[in-house]
């Protein structure tokens, strides 16, 4: 059976909430600094995700959401708040709360239409993400999206983060299309993402919900490009499905 397996965050959910948790929390002191909510909050993460990366790479895995916990003084000092003005500028429970609000991941419009698209054309879906397997699992269940946890796969399991190659090795495996001939799809909203499932060995499918520009001198060229979730689902059955 051919099988697509998908990143989580950003690709079938989206940050926002964690923007509106910050803008809540601390949007009147960063409003000071003429510093957006949404641009720190985008910051915050794609620091968060480096960090996770680097760490992996050397050994030192942390989780993704430690680190998020921890770094956000370091952020708001390269923002341009002055060092000295961080003293008491939030507090352990505004991070908290700006975290689990976080969690609380909203699906990207479409999310439903596109896996039921995939299945009705014969495509089993799994999905691979930075975040445990409980938490990935809950954010479909919230959002009424069948997702069984055995189909749910964690980077935590292999101690790796993305996108070290072992991710997508544990992925093509566990899904069951490793073998030769076999339709294995990865799809994702991170054009890093799909470079390396692409070095793994997977076909690519790629949505600009997230990123709007592809950059494909940087990361080269997915298999597929669309601009959302519902036509990313018909793409890949009218290219991939079965005949």
């Amino acid at each position: 059976m051919p099988s697509v397996v998908f990143d989580v965050v950003g690709t079938c959910f989206s940050y926002d909430n964690g923007a509106e948790a910050l803008q809540a929390r601390l949007g009147h002191k960063l409003a000071k600094y003429g510093i957006p909510s949404k641009l720190l909050f985008y910051a915050w993460v794609c620091g968060t995700e480096r960090d996770y990366s680097y760490l992996s790479q050397i050994k030192q895995y942390k989780p993704f959401f430690e680190i998020l916990s921890n770094t956000l003084t370091r952020v708001l000092f390269q923002a341009g708040i002055p060092a000295e003005d961080l003293e008491g500028f939030f507090t352990a429970e505004d991070v908290e709360y700006i975290r689990e609000e976080y969690k609380k991941l909203k699906p990207r419009p479409g999310l439903k239409e596109m896996m039921q698209t995939l299945r009705d054309g014969g495509f089993e879906v799994w999905c691979c993400s930075d975040a445990n397997v409980d938490r990935v699992k809950g954010y479909f269940d919230h959002a009424g999206v069948e997702m069984p946890l055995d189909h749910v796969l964690s980077a935590d399991m292999v101690k790796a983060g993305k996108p070290e190659p072992a991710v997508y090795k544990f992925a093509r495996e566990k899904a069951g299309s490793d073998q030769p001939g076999e339709v294995s799809v990865f799809a994702a909203s991170h054009a890093w993402d799909i470079a390396a499932a692409k070095s793994a060995g997977f076909l690519t499918a790629y949505t600009t919900t997230y990123e709007l520009d592809p950059c494909e001198s940087i990361f080269g060229t997915a298999d597929l490009v669309t601009p959302d979730l519902v036509s990313l689902g018909k793409g890949i059955v009218e290219k991939w499905g079965k005949k």
